[in-house]
């Protein structure tokens, strides 16, 4: 794999360190479940849905949670395995978290293995600000693509949960992270693939893959939160890649748990069967197809997934999944 950065495992430690205020754990969460709890256990609420209204549904979950790769217009997930590291909090509550995170991305089809490296990088502090100026003034490449006329707004915080990528695009045997100043030479294999391979217009024999995340958690904002929301809420920002947290699609989401626009009779505080359904529809999809293709596929997956939200008509049973 070809990394811009090949010390970014203590860099992003340095930085971390550099704000001596992050250094302890919320003291208002609680954990709610152990991690060897079972992640598989859902609960469907609101209203049923008609064919037609949970279509629509679909249609948008699938466009809020997956934001297009900026070279190919695909949905970005994982190639490499899944290992997340928690910091500044304590090692139970770590273990929790990474334990809760691992173990879904096992049951969503996320690779996942023991003793992997680190590529994702949980970091709990109550002046995240002061954090991610450190990271744009020390280590820009780890907000992910963008121009340096960007680098102050990308790297602001706005969000009590606020995640940066850092993507790649993958031909099989080269990765080549994503930079707009990126030039190929002549022998690169991907000189002349962005747009496709051979015509087609349903594979761009490429696929758009995560590099490196890294995870904000601003402690001032998130009282009253049990780490097994949080983990949760974690697990959807690390295995996919909103376009925006929280916008309140008629389909619950844990992405909707710090959403002012949603109102918190609506919130769910686990991963919804939605979401479930969205990450198992993006890693069973084929990694190199086109990205319309690719959302049109796990919409199909969600509705049928989720076929019995459906009302029934005529006085009918529900629809059988």
């Amino acid at each position: 794999m070809v990394r811009w950065f090949t010390t970014w495992m203590a860099a992003i430690a340095l930085v971390a360190a550099q704000t001596a205020s992050a250094q302890t754990a919320p003291g208002t969460a609680q954990t709610a479940a152990s991690a060897d709890d079972p992640a598989s256990t859902f609960t469907v609420t609101g209203n049923r849905f008609t064919a037609e209204t949970l279509t629509r549904a679909a249609e948008g979950f699938v466009q809020d949670h997956g934001k297009a790769s900026p070279r190919l217009n695909q949905l970005t997930r994982w190639q490499a395995a899944v290992c997340p590291e928690v910091m500044n909090v304590p090692k139970d509550v770590a273990s929790f978290l990474t334990t809760r995170i691992k173990t879904i991305a096992a049951q969503v089809g996320a690779p996942t293995r023991e003793n992997c490296k680190r590529d994702i990088e949980i970091i709990f502090t109550d002046a995240p600000q002061a954090l991610m100026d450190a990271v744009a003034d020390k280590r820009p490449f780890l907000l992910g693509y963008h121009f340096v006329s960007q680098t102050a707004k990308l790297s602001r915080v706005t969000q009590a949960i606020q995640a940066w990528y850092v993507t790649a695009v993958r031909d099989g045997a080269v990765t080549v992270v994503d930079d707009p100043y990126y030039v190929s030479g002549a022998n690169d294999p991907l000189r002349d693939q962005f747009h496709g391979n051979g015509g087609s217009r349903l594979s761009h024999d490429m696929a758009s893959v995560f590099d490196n995340i890294v995870v904000i958690v601003d402690t001032t904002k998130i009282e009253g939160e049990t780490f097994g929301s949080l983990a949760d809420y974690l697990t959807m920002l690390v295995l996919a890649q909103p376009v925006a947290d929280g916008q309140c699609n008629p389909l619950p989401s844990i992405l909707d748990l710090f959403a002012d626009s949603c109102p918190d009779g609506r919130k769910t505080r686990a991963l919804s069967p939605a979401d479930k359904a969205y990450l198992e529809g993006l890693y069973a999809v084929n990694a190199d197809s086109v990205g319309s293709q690719q959302r049109a596929a796990i919409t199909t997956h969600m509705l049928q997934s989720l076929a019995p939200s459906i009302a029934p008509t005529d006085g009918a049973a529900p629809a059988a999944k």
